[in-house]
């Protein structure tokens, strides 16, 4: 699988496009970014850390994906639902010119799987353009037992040591601790991050980076918790010109991956989708010992 780049754009906005009107629940700010997501054959793990006003398929996504007449023939978009733990699909119907399936917008905090025929262009590109976030800190809702699919909505990296996830409960070993888990298509292998019994935070992956996207494990036996301090990457805000430059570019790469779910700790783990027409395959299982 290729690897899968993106581009990220922002500019300070004295006034807001056309298209970008009317309040976004994340208070946005006067700052528009344009992101450009490259995404190849097969399936694509991607998240959208800036969006418009209207969140819906239809507008983020439009026809810039490579659709058809059935859900079988078309590309699609997969969605985690963590409380049924099943992919939910929407594909993009060219009869009606129109997204249609199990979920109609995407948001900001949210990861998905874009899925690419092999008969269809071996590379596509999304483009959308958005408000940036404004709040100093973002709501990122609830993390229950099992797996939760998140995207990080800065437009910055994010070092998870300072994430506000105070919630991860942690344990001697990485297979007993809750976990963050980010899918690496070069090497074919999971990053991950967790924290020892006594709260030290271990492993490879050290950043949550924007257009990625990210799996919080809440491991067996440990409780939900609500994510709600995800703090910007700087707490000046966007007049410092190291978090976010103004009429600059970032290239940001990021990876393609068959959307396995991270290695599991027991029980049946096996990865479903109520949409036939793609089936994700079932993890791998996790190996005990350390980090």
């Amino acid at each position: 699988m290729a690897i899968k780049t993106c581009s990220l754009i922002l500019i300070a906005a004295l006034v807001c496009l056309p298209c970008l009107a009317g309040a976004e629940e994340s208070n946005p700010s006067n700052t528009v970014g344009f992101w450009k997501i490259n995404v190849n054959r097969g399936y694509n793990q991607v998240s959208f850390p800036l969006l418009p006003a209207d969140k819906t398929l239809n507008n983020v996504l439009g026809s810039q994906l490579t659709g058809a007449t059935t859900l079988q023939q078309s590309d699609q978009i997969l969605l985690w639902n963590a409380a049924t733990g099943q992919f939910q699909t929407s594909w993009y119907n060219t009869s009606t010119s129109t997204w249609q399936g199990e979920f109609s917008e995407v948001r900001e905090s949210e990861s998905y799987w874009i899925y690419v025929q092999a008969n269809h262009p071996a590379l596509q590109t999304i483009v959308a353009a958005g408000n940036v976030v404004a709040t100093p800190v973002y709501n990122m809702g609830i993390m229950t037992p099992g797996y939760n699919a998140i995207g990080s909505v800065w437009a910055a990296p994010v070092p998870i040591t300072q994430a506000g996830l105070s919630g991860i409960q942690g344990g001697v070993y990485l297979f007993l601790s809750d976990q963050i888990m980010s899918y690496d298509a070069a090497t074919g292998s999971y990053q991950y991050a967790w924290r020892t019994d006594n709260g030290t935070w271990q492993g490879n992956l050290t950043t949550l980076e924007p257009t990625k996207g990210y799996w919080i494990y809440v491991a067996p036996g440990h409780n939900s918790f609500h994510w709600t301090n995800y703090p910007q990457p700087n707490p000046n805000g966007l007049n410092n010109p190291n978090f976010m430059p103004t009429r600059s570019e970032n290239t940001i790469k990021a990876t393609g991956a068959t959307p396995f779910l991270p290695p599991a700790i027991g029980g049946d783990q096996g990865v479903k989708t109520s949409s036939p027409a793609s089936q994700p395959p079932a993890p791998l299982p996790v190996s005990g010992g350390g980090e």
